[in-house]
């Protein structure tokens, strides 16, 4: 009993080493001398997200979200505190994830993932092959994030995996829920820039065009990202299975009359939230692809892609549910204290670290200027394979510490110009960097869609959320390298 005690008195202590690490990180890195071309509202916002990092993976993450709050709105690049916060918790896309979270979490509450689940395991083609499922489960949906928001997406796909954890009775906080969500994370993203039509994705593409005076062509990317993305998935699906030890008895014997005679139709009121939710979804992919139309400019420059889904998440707390209750079809007493519907922790780690990286790489920080003083001599006369190697793993590392678009655009100047010398077709070197700027997940500031995998209260540990990310970032590394280098070789 002492024995315990101590160990719970240790723990304790060395988690109030933590907080004074946390804090002191966000307030007194100013402290140190800048180097290179780095700022003093640099090192404050450097600090401030250091610290906020080092807090979520030691501590928690609620307080440290509002002690950095409060380290931004001090830190001289917003104008004040009020701005400070208006630009984290009144940001756009926090607004985005709540009302999605409502869309999507209202979908799992009201029986969507069980129905889903009975439905996909009782094929027969997968009954006693929980890998093939799983493969499939990520390799299908891998595809449907060319044309479908990703957020959105994250949301429901865990909901789901979660249910399929319930209905196959793996314990909270079990190896197969990382092992799940880590790939639905990896997938998704990796299917979401295999053509650069949209979104950030396409404004990088298009710099890439300007600099260089080569456009991407989408077919050929779609070709090379096809054979990447297909064969990450299937190494994350069987390697992941080993390297998390995953215990695939209870879903292999699983009998799909345990999840009750209710999950074998959807609910009245479930098929009329999917109905709003996707006729929102497609409303969003049609201004995301026909550009320059009526109702296209309408939603992205008057409604905004938040402000469509909170349309959706309106229309559904208004219209009547079809089962004859008198109620709506989002209840929203039924989400608000479910982390199935709203998980604050991932909202707040959206508000907090996606700000921040954007901050990073700013012209008042001189970080962007110290990166182009670094890696500069390192491209210089160097043969275009090293180029392109180099170029996928600066890239993947870069989008994984701060923010995608920001560090991609920085770095299209600095690989081009050694390209364009040696005489080659660019295509393929902005093909890789765009794909490689994607994948942003091993910290919760790399993405939103990291933001929201890491904060899932399902997944606690960040021991086993690194080891999911770690081996998505290895695998799509070394795939793209090969890939790539080889489109490269063949088209040269």
């Amino acid at each position: 009993m002492a024995d315990k005690k101590t160990v719970k008195e240790k723990g304790s202590s060395l988690q109030y080493v933590h907080i004074a690490v946390s804090i002191i990180l966000m307030f007194g890195f100013v402290y140190l001398p800048p180097f290179s071309t780095v700022t003093p509202v640099g090192m404050r916002l450097l600090g401030i997200f250091l610290g906020v990092i080092y807090g979520y993976s030691t501590c928690d993450i609620i307080w440290p979200s509002l002690v950095a709050i409060i380290a931004f709105g001090l830190s001289g690049y917003p104008a004040n505190m009020a701005a400070g916060v208006t630009s984290m918790m009144g940001s756009s896309l926090v607004f985005q994830v709540i009302t999605q979270y409502f869309t999507a979490g209202a979908i799992v509450i009201y029986g969507v993932g069980r129905w889903f689940v009975r439905k996909t395991l009782s094929q027969k083609v997968f009954m006693g092959r929980p890998l093939l499922y799983t493969w499939c489960f990520m390799f299908v949906f891998m595809w449907s994030c060319i044309v479908l928001e990703t957020i959105p997406m994250f949301l429901l796909l865990y909901g789901i995996w979660n249910d399929i954890a319930d209905s196959c009775d793996y314990e909270k906080d079990s190896t197969f829920r990382y092992y799940g969500f880590g790939g639905i994370l990896v997938s998704l993203l990796l299917g979401v820039s295999m053509m650069p039509y949209k979104s950030w994705q396409l404004g990088l593409a298009t710099s890439w065009a300007n600099v260089t005076g080569v456009k991407i062509n989408l077919g050929q990317m779609l070709c090379c990202t096809s054979i990447i993305g297909t064969i990450v998935i299937t190494a994350y699906v069987f390697l992941g299975a080993k390297l998390f030890q995953v215990d695939f008895s209870a879903m292999k014997a699983f009998d799909v009359n345990k999840l009750g005679e209710e999950s074998k139709i959807l609910r009245p009121r479930a098929k009329r939230i999917m109905a709003v939710y996707f006729v929102t979804v497609l409303l969003s992919l049609y201004a995301g692809t026909f550009s320059g139309t009526a109702l296209t400019n309408f939603i992205e420059k008057t409604l905004t892609v938040s402000g469509l889904f909170c349309l959706c998440t309106a229309i559904l707390l208004i219209i009547p549910g079809g089962e004859k209750d008198g109620k709506p079809a989002i209840i929203f007493n039924d989400i608000k204290h479910s982390d199935a519907a709203v998980s604050w922790p991932v909202i707040f780690m959206c508000a907090v670290t996606i700000p921040l990286a954007s901050a990073l790489t700013t012209e008042a920080t001189g970080i962007l200027p110290w990166l182009s003083d670094v890696f500069t001599p390192v491209f210089a006369g160097r043969s275009p394979i090293f180029i392109m190697i180099l170029t996928i793993v600066l890239m993947v590392f870069l989008t994984n510490v701060g923010s995608n678009i920001a560090l991609g655009n920085a770095m299209i100047p600095v690989i081009s110009p050694f390209i364009l010398a040696s005489g080659v077709n660019p295509m393929f070197f902005g093909c890789a960097l765009v794909y490689a700027a994607n994948i942003g997940i091993f910290l919760p500031g790399s993405s939103a869609p990291a933001s929201i995998f890491h904060g899932r209260s399902e997944i606690p540990n960040v021991k086993l959320r690194n080891k999911a990310t770690m081996l998505g970032i290895g695998l799509h590394t070394l795939v793209s390298c090969v890939v790539w280098t080889l489109a490269f070789l063949i088209t040269n």
